[in-house]
């Protein structure tokens, strides 16, 4: 059966109200203990049903915070949000900086918790230099001005390091960037191939990886 992929409500598009009409790798902080929780909730995402991974990440839950985060985006997915806050909450909590993002976008949306854009700007930035997912949403903040100036500078920055750890919509946008030679820059034939070729070399899911139940 074919991995399902992070439904829209997390997905690395999520903020759709500042979309752009244009369009790892996985990274941890060298202080972080990640890679053991992580192994043991890909025993669960593994299993075929999801009544299987649920009653699987029931029994970890109270220990592993890659459990809450999957069982917090899929309560929030099912408009549980009382479930789904509860749980990415405990997630953030417990250390695990990836519950950030998912957080990040109910302050957005203003689904679960009162809408704060300032928040979920700050949680972006708090995990913007491990999650490289956070880093590309967070590079759109600063592309369009949003909650802060337009700094292209920074911008870019982010958007590199998310393309350089496997997001496929930061490698998209990078495309795009030094194809049409969008905010400022110079069209970049040997950028754009560079990045043509990363997307297509990238055949993993970051999403998956961290959200996906």
């Amino acid at each position: 059966m074919k991995k399902k992929i992070l439904s829209s409500t997390i997905i690395a598009l999520m903020f759709t109200a500042c979309s752009f009409k244009m369009p790892e790798m996985l990274s941890f902080g060298s202080s972080d203990n990640y890679e053991e929780p992580l192994k043991e909730a890909n025993i669960c995402q593994k299993m075929e049903k999801d009544s299987e991974k649920l009653l699987c990440y029931k029994k970890i839950e109270n220990t592993n915070s890659f459990a809450q985060i999957r069982l917090g985006t899929y309560y929030v997915d099912k408009k549980d949000y009382t479930n789904g806050v509860k749980y990415l909450n405990i997630a953030k909590k417990n250390g695990n900086i990836y519950a950030n993002l998912p957080i990040s976008f109910l302050y957005y949306k203003g689904e679960g918790v009162n809408k704060d854009v300032n928040k979920s700007f700050e949680l972006l930035k708090e995990a913007s230099s491990i999650d490289p997912v956070a880093a590309y949403q967070l590079s759109r903040f600063y592309l369009q001005g949003i909650n802060t100036k337009v700094d292209i500078e920074k911008g870019l920055e982010l958007l590199d390091f998310a393309g350089q750890k496997g997001v496929r919509q930061a490698q998209e946008m990078l495309s795009n960037i030094y194809k049409t030679g969008l905010f400022e820059q110079s069209r970049d034939q040997v950028k754009y191939q560079f990045w043509q070729k990363k997307l297509k070399d990238n055949i993993e899911d970051f999403n998956h990886k961290i959200y996906v139940l």
